[in-house]
């Protein structure tokens, strides 16, 4: 599954791993930032931010759609850092299939509210 992939490579530590998920004219609204992330410099910077904390995610419940060449992943993961913090958050991913395999084309990622 394209998202256990995601989590791999964000917890590999490598911003460069996780980047290469990403179309070249992905949307990324990130989970610890508000930044809209429209670029490949942009998601860089907060992917070098994020995966220096060493995340370790685990996802807590899903959805899944195919709907021919576009697949939608939604639901809810939580990350515990190297700190020992965590977060847990809800999830959207878009992919789209393309000859190098399924490329993420949208990602929003946000704060559960309250917590949980």
């Amino acid at each position: 599954m394209a998202l256990d992939t995601w989590i791999k490579a964000v917890a590999s530590g490598s911003t460069d791993a996780v980047l290469k998920l990403y179309a070249d004219e992905a949307v990324l609204l990130p989970t610890l930032d508000g930044t809209v992330c429209d670029t490949q410099d942009k998601r860089r910077n907060y992917f070098n931010h994020f995966t220096a904390k060493l995340p370790q995610g685990k996802i807590d419940e899903i959805r899944s759609r195919v709907i021919g060449d576009v697949a939608i992943n939604s639901g809810h993961y939580t990350f515990t850092f190297k700190d020992g913090s965590s977060a847990a958050a809800r999830f959207s991913f878009v992919y789209k299939k393309t000859p190098e395999g399924w490329m993420i084309v949208d990602h929003h990622s946000s704060l559960v509210p309250g917590g949980h």
